[in-house]
């Protein structure tokens, strides 16, 4: 840390020559939202600051994150909050890191759903499950697009929930259609009770953990990520639990992982009347969306 009486732009400079030292992708848009934390702004914004004269907190704030982050901490987890869709939620660590490919999970789970609801398959009061809800981010955005859906925000994880409920008290007025229940997948669920189950479920075979960038091998929940020695034992687990828990044209959604496709067909089984795939916006094998 100078002791020299710097800029902002000045300490941004140094900030982001250190995060580029260090390995790590993206310095600069690392420091912009370093900075942008600490200041109280937006992104946007920045250019405003930068001739301002850099207060001693600002530089010690600045300086720790960027300890941190060359440590390869996750940016979110230093931030403490990161933004899904139109949410902004808190993230630590206890529970997965919100991601663009889930966002595009979602997006085709609402679409599915609506053509449900169109074509009067479920009703527009449905009841869903977020299963492996982590920060809650997939089941908050559900009862969000969906005004008379009710849903269970589900983890195995205490630390997740946690994260979850605290996600969850920022939007009061879901509090009357969502509850936050700890359970192992679906096992606290009651059979043929809901309309939609929504996952994002460990997927990572557990002999390539190690091999992650170390933002996720040492920093996010192992519980999170570890899919079992095939990555698809979860994942098996849920297709078979879904099927008992769902009402007839129920939907299944789920994330899984790119070069898992053709193995999770063969866990498909005669319980569904049919199913889809779908690729991410970089034509990656993202997600399945099976109907009971």
């Amino acid at each position: 840390m100078s002791n020299l009486i710097e800029t902002i732009k000045q300490v941004m400079v140094g900030a982001r020559g250190r995060l580029e030292e260090a390995g790590i992708e993206d310095a600069a848009f690392n420091v912009n939202c370093m900075a942008a934390a600490i200041l109280g702004v937006d992104i946007g914004q920045l250019p405003l600051h930068w001739q301002e004269m850099a207060g001693a907190d600002f530089v010690g704030r600045l300086d720790e994150m960027v300890r941190r982050r060359c440590a390869h901490e996750p940016l979110q987890y230093i931030l403490r909050s990161w933004s899904f869709l139109d949410m902004t939620l808190v993230t630590r660590p206890g529970a997965l890191i919100p991601r663009p490919e889930t966002e595009e999970v979602f997006m085709a789970a609402a679409k599915a759903i609506e053509e449900s609801l169109s074509a009067g398959r479920i009703p527009y009061s449905f009841r869903f499950a977020d299963v492996g809800t982590g920060t809650g981010a997939l089941g908050l955005a559900m009862a969000r697009r969906f005004a008379q859906a009710r849903g269970l925000l589900i983890d195995i994880s205490e630390a997740a929930l946690e994260i979850a409920a605290e996600n969850l008290s920022v939007y009061k007025d879901l509090y009357k259609r969502i509850d936050v229940v700890r359970s192992n997948l679906l096992e606290a669920v009651q059979p043929a009770s809901q309309h939609v189950i929504i996952s994002n479920p460990p997927y990572v075979n557990r002999g390539d953990i190690a091999a992650l960038m170390p933002e996720v091998s040492e920093h996010e929940p192992l519980l999170a990520l570890d899919g079992g020695t095939s990555g698809l034992n979860l994942i098996e687990l849920l297709i078979v639990q879904a099927a008992e828990k769902l009402l007839p044209a129920g939907l299944l959604i789920f994330e899984h992982g790119h070069g898992q496709r053709a193995a999770i067909k063969e866990l498909i089984g005669k319980d569904w009347s049919s199913w889809q795939v779908g690729d991410d916006l970089s034509g990656r094998e993202r997600y399945f969306i099976l109907t009971r």
